[in-house]
């Protein structure tokens, strides 16, 4: 008895491991071709249930569906309609799961087919140099786990659990069905992985451990259960991803409160299906069943009203703080390229916030000390979220990325500790500063990589009139006009505006040249602006250098 419930224990550690195996090897394999396809192919409601389905039945967990997509809809890459419609069909993938294991998993050995699976896997893993291939790798070796799991976990069924009662709690009515209900959530939120616990029920029901209804129960608990993942990852989320939370909290409970009404129509309904479609019917088959219809439901009550629930949360959770981050939370980290393009976007804000700066002390406002307390606040976020970017593998055009990041936050920061210098010059010359007052105009109201072209023009202008301002400086201490002392003062902060400029805009080119290749498309006009190497400041400033 307890060897085998130490196999149960074990085959479900090797169910969730491989669980997320798969889920990481697809998602590494994926890399940013996923974002292309997503914007893509889910412009239409049909198009988002498809694409969440398959996505759940391709990594085998309707919870990390969930937490990538709340990244995506951070990101702007899908909008909180789209990505309703990929979390209707995200339930509905782990109903086609549960078919896979009742046709296949349970009749069939199963695990002869998982170990060579594995074997291809590892190979893959350990001997491609190519992170395409070893995501592959990666995603195979769990498929494997995840079937030799399901194996072990039938025998330990079939041995241990046969005599357990679970007869009692069917017996209480309605309140053994609501307990029913209350485990199946209980043991979904434990494991972060609902697949999981409808993989343990039906292989209990078909073993003939726990009775259809129970099972039921157990199965609508589990779909509950999954929202706990959507809860979590919004604790300390962005205003986006609370409203997708919301979204998945209100369809899962709308789609149990249905399926616990019409609970004994459906099951007696499955019952005439499996009668008419099979000689013997089976459990779990049946359970299958069960768990499809009521996803399906739930999708079909849900598809007339979701379009006036978007907008009712797009109404909440709007007041944000300049400090708190905007498309970035962990929910961008479970695909590379997806947080590479949120971190971009992100430290693109903090450089608007600091051309604006840079704009009221021009005006005679001065910096505002709170707004500055949240861009360093921001800084430290942002440097928080690239460590944990650089601990996951990454591709080598990820690599490049994170670390033109890294180098253009650093600017960031160099334009931070510049800002007082700007105040000294206002307090030196009231009109020291009205040259720049466009440039940080165009970059405060610009959209990346749409105005990179504008930018660069207005930064190449200023830098002319600063070259001029600069000769007729030589000229006035060439007659006698200025002293030395004063004209290398002027001089000094000739450069310290220089310096501040160049490292913003460079930054914010930069940046946005980064946030374009996580695009889509553009138009040709915008990809070649957005294109043009921002480096060539240096030799551009070299130039006009003192």
């Amino acid at each position: 008895m307890w060897t085998d419930t130490l196999m149960a224990f074990g085959a479900l550690g090797l169910i969730l491991l491989g669980m997320d195996w798969m889920s990481r090897g697809l998602k590494t394999a994926a890399g940013p071709s996923l974002m292309q396809f997503l914007q893509r192919w889910t412009g239409k409601p049909l198009h988002g249930v498809l694409f969440g389905g398959i996505a759940t039945v391709a990594v085998q967990s309707s919870s990390a569906v969930t937490v990538t997509t709340i990244g995506f809809v951070n990101a702007g890459i899908l909008s909180l309609q789209n990505a309703a419609f990929v979390i209707y069909g995200s339930n509905v993938g782990t109903s086609v799961t549960g078919w896979f294991i009742a046709l296949i998993g349970l009749q069939f050995k199963i695990d002869s087919l998982a170990l060579p699976v594995i074997g291809a896997g590892a190979l893959l893993q350990l001997f491609s140099k190519s992170m395409r291939r070893k995501g592959i790798g990666e995603g195979l070796i769990g498929f494997g786990m995840l079937f030799l799991g399901l194996s072990f976990l039938k025998q330990s069924f079939d041995s241990a659990f046969i005599d357990i009662q679970f007869s009692a709690l069917s017996q209480l009515g309605l309140w053994g069905i609501l307990l029913g209900v209350l485990l199946g959530t209980l043991l979904s939120t434990l494991m972060q992985a609902s697949i999981a616990v409808i993989a343990l029920v039906i292989t209990a029901v078909s073993a003939g451990a726990l009775p259809l209804p129970l099972a039921a129960a157990f199965v609508i608990g589990a779909n509950l259960g999954t929202t706990s993942t959507a809860i979590m990852s919004t604790l300390a989320a962005t205003a986006k991803a609370k409203r997708l939370a919301m979204l998945h909290v209100i369809f899962n409970v709308l789609t149990g409160l249905v399926a616990l009404i019409l609970l004994s129509p459906l099951l007696a309904l499955i019952s005439l299906l499996q009668h008419w479609l099979f000689h013997e019917p089976q459990a779990a088959v049946s359970l299958a069943l069960f768990h499809t219809l009521f996803n399906v439901l739930g999708v079909l009550l849900m598809w007339p009203i979701t379009s006036r629930l978007v907008l009712y949360l797009n109404g909440r959770f709007r007041r944000q703080a300049i400090g708190q981050l905007r498309t970035l939370d962990a929910s961008s980290l479970t695909i590379p390229a997806l947080a590479i393009k949120t971190l971009s976007m992100e430290t693109l804000r903090i450089g608007q916030l600091l051309a604006a700066q840079a704009l009221a002390i021009s005006r005679g406002k001065g910096s505002d000390s709170e707004t500055l307390d949240s861009i360093r606040q921001l800084q430290n976020e942002l440097t928080h979220y690239m460590l944990q970017l650089s601990k996951q593998p990454l591709a080598e055009q990820e690599a490049q990325a994170l670390s033109e990041l890294v180098q253009n936050q650093l600017r960031l920061e160099m334009t931070l500790q510049l800002l007082p210098a700007l105040t000294r010059q206002l307090a030196a010359d009231v009109n020291g500063l009205l040259p720049e007052q466009q440039l940080w105009l165009q970059l405060v109201a610009a959209h990346w990589p749409q105005d990179a072209a504008a930018v660069r023009s207005c930064y190449r202008e200023l830098m002319k009139q600063r070259q001029q301002l600069k000769k007729q400086l030589y000229q006035l201490v060439l007659a006698d006009q200025l002293s030395n002392d004063s004209g290398g003062d002027l001089l000094l902060r000739f450069a310290e505006l220089r310096r501040f400029n160049q490292q913003l805009t460079k930054a914010m080119l930069a940046l946005g040249n980064l946030q374009s290749q996580y695009q889509v498309a553009e138009p040709a006009v915008d990809n070649i602006a957005a294109k043009a190497n921002p480096n060539e400041f240096n030799q551009e400033d070299n130039n006009n250098a003192s």
